[in-house]
């Protein structure tokens, strides 16, 4: 779906260079041995920067392989450190508890070249102090985080990082913002210890924004969540994601399986950004899954990408899911392929949902859903405010349950929401359901438009509903 090459040389320029611009002005300790522990090792050098704060690299050279740790390495320096490696790895299947890695100082942290393997927790750890103001950054290039038992990496700026989804949104943090950044790097088979522990995990707890930039990431076989981001403070979330790969995540838990990307932001603030060729394939519950609590809203756009045979829905997005607060749900999305999911139940291979007050606007391009056990599309607005959806070239075959569903529900007295859908070009036929379902709650009519759409072979026929004017134009 990407071309890698491309991608690299695009990105590699900036990001890279972002990765050490903030340590640039700092002198540099070399590693020269592989052992433990001792002159010119990789501790020594770390403890090393820890008593200098003009210490700004770590550099493992080529000829550094597999540095076998006993115990945690602690980086508890206030600058911002870049750890530059060749390919070494960072064994801690020695280790008997705690991270390979931990850093807990405050500074930014950036890592290039190196593989963290065999942890008995984390593999990396990044805590953000609670008197952290300003922007605390993680910058991962060309980096492998590789069968770690609890989550690959862990940026922390919550008092309980294992807070799960649902629990109410306050659980403290720093002032401070967290910047991830990942390009050309892996999280594969890490989590397998007890529930909820993901390939990459990302916690913001205080007023500060919450940024993920993504340039080629694969995240595969992890525990719980190839990736998740849980935004608990006034911020925003902010994601800008190129070149994701995200598959077969989230088995461990039978009782509360994972998805591929899943971002919860709660308190105040929005979800923005964009995905961008991207594949989330195959994961135990949802491929991406993206829920927006409270004041705020949710505006992401999804552009060429794929989220196939995943157990609930292909691509979930939800606005006031959990706690209801008002916002906005809406989105550009351009060849979306969700096909085949829902084994295990769901509403639609694409699902969106605005639940609290606030409208719902969408715009879907070349849409592919087909062969889901689930529903099609399901575009609904359930509270205050209205829903508008453009429908464009969709191909909607061969669902359990409708093609496509325009949902817009009364929620009071009052509520004079009002259902808007265009769907042209476009096919949707050989479902369970109708090809086109639209309805609208009374007060109001809603209004649906079919120009040049197939509806043949649906067992609920070519369109379904109440409340709605409908036009067709063949």
């Amino acid at each position: 779906m990407f071309h890698v090459r491309a991608l690299w040389a695009l990105a590699a320029a900036t990001l890279v260079f972002a990765a050490t611009a903030d340590a640039q002005a700092g002198r540099s300790v070399v590693v020269s041995t592989a052992r433990d522990a001792g002159s010119g090792s990789f501790r020594a050098a770390i403890a090393e920067a820890n008593a200098d704060s003009t210490v700004a690299h770590v550099v493992l050279p080529a000829g550094i392989k597999v540095v076998p740790l006993t115990e945690t390495v602690h980086y508890t320096g206030a600058q911002a450190l870049s750890i530059e490696a060749s390919g070494a790895i960072l064994d801690g299947s020695r280790i008997a508890a705690g991270p390979v890695f931990h850093a807990t100082g405050g500074g930014s942290l950036a890592i290039q070249g190196l593989t963290v393997r065999r942890g008995p927790a984390e593999g990396v750890t990044l805590e953000v102090p609670p008197d952290a103001s300003g922007t605390v950054r993680l910058w991962l290039s060309n980096v492998d985080v590789l069968d770690n038992l609890g989550h690959g990496v862990l940026v922390n700026d919550q008092l309980d990082s294992s807070t799960t989804d649902g629990v109410p949104p306050n659980p403290g943090g720093s002032a401070a913002s967290v910047d991830v950044t990942v390009l050309a790097s892996r999280f594969l088979r890490n989590g397998y210890s007890v529930s909820d522990r993901d390939g990459l995990r990302v916690n913001e707890g205080g007023p500060g924004d919450l940024s993920l930039t993504v340039r080629l990431l694969h995240a595969d076989h992890n525990a719980a969540d190839g990736v998740e981001i849980d935004e608990r403070g006034s911020g925003d979330v902010r994601v800008d994601v190129l070149a994701a790969r995200l598959t077969w995540n989230g088995v461990f838990d039978p009782a509360d399986l994972d998805d591929g990307f899943d971002i919860d932001e709660y308190g105040e603030g929005s979800i923005l950004g964009i995905v961008a060729e991207s594949v989330a394939n195959d994961n135990y519950e949802e491929g991406l899954d993206f829920n927006e609590n409270d004041a705020g809203d949710l505006r992401v756009d999804l552009i060429h990408v794929e989220a196939q045979r995943n157990g609930e829905e292909g691509i979930d997005l939800e606005e006031d899911d959990d706690f209801a607060g008002g916002g906005d749900l809406a989105g550009l999305m351009v060849d979306i392929r969700v096909n085949g999911n829902g084994r295990d139940g769901g509403d639609a291979g694409l699902k969106i949902r605005e639940k609290g007050t606030g409208n719902l606007g969408v715009e879907l391009y070349a849409i592919t859903a087909t062969a889901n056990r689930i529903a099609g599309v399901s575009v609904r607005e359930d509270a205050i405010g209205h829903l508008t959806a453009t429908v464009t070239k969709a191909r909607l075959l061969d669902n359990a349950g409708h093609g496509i569903d325009f949902d817009e529900n009364r929620a009071t007295t009052g509520d004079a929401g009002k259902l808007t859908a265009t769907v042209s070009d476009s096919t949707a036929s050989g479902n369970t359901g109708a090809g086109v379902r639209a309805d609208q709650q009374t007060p109001g009519t809603g209004s649906l438009t079919l120009a040049h759409v197939t509806t043949t072979g649906n067992a609920g026929g070519a369109t379904t509903g109440g409340g709605v004017a409908v036009t067709v134009t063949p």
